[in-house]
């Protein structure tokens, strides 16, 4: 284990400190804003890895349909018609989780 003189230790722990005002970047290099795009189709080409897929975002009411084969629209009474909204409501002011 490596023993370092306080004032050493001290002396490195505040080079990681910023002064007042300053802001701290955190994304720089190859995950930078502005090139970030490009630069990880470079890293992906390079490294011989597949292009990423989007994650599709699937409606609840396909999802339910999906799930267990029934369409979650029809009418549970007579099987024909189709369930439509009529009203969204908001939730109330002051509610976070919404009307209840």
């Amino acid at each position: 284990m490596l023993m370092l003189p306080i004032d050493t230790f001290v002396g490195r722990f505040l080079q990681h400190v910023l002064p007042r005002g300053f802001n701290r970047i955190r994304h720089y290099g190859l995950l930078a804003a502005h090139h970030k795009r490009a630069r990880l189709a470079a890293a992906r080409a390079a490294l011989q890895m597949p292009e990423s897929q989007p994650v599709t975002i699937e409606a609840a009411e396909a999802f339910l349909a999906r799930v267990s084969g029934q369409d979650p629209c029809r009418c549970t009474h007579c099987l024909l018609g189709r369930w439509h909204p009529i009203v969204v409501l908001a939730a109330a002011p002051g509610c976070r989780d919404g009307p209840s």
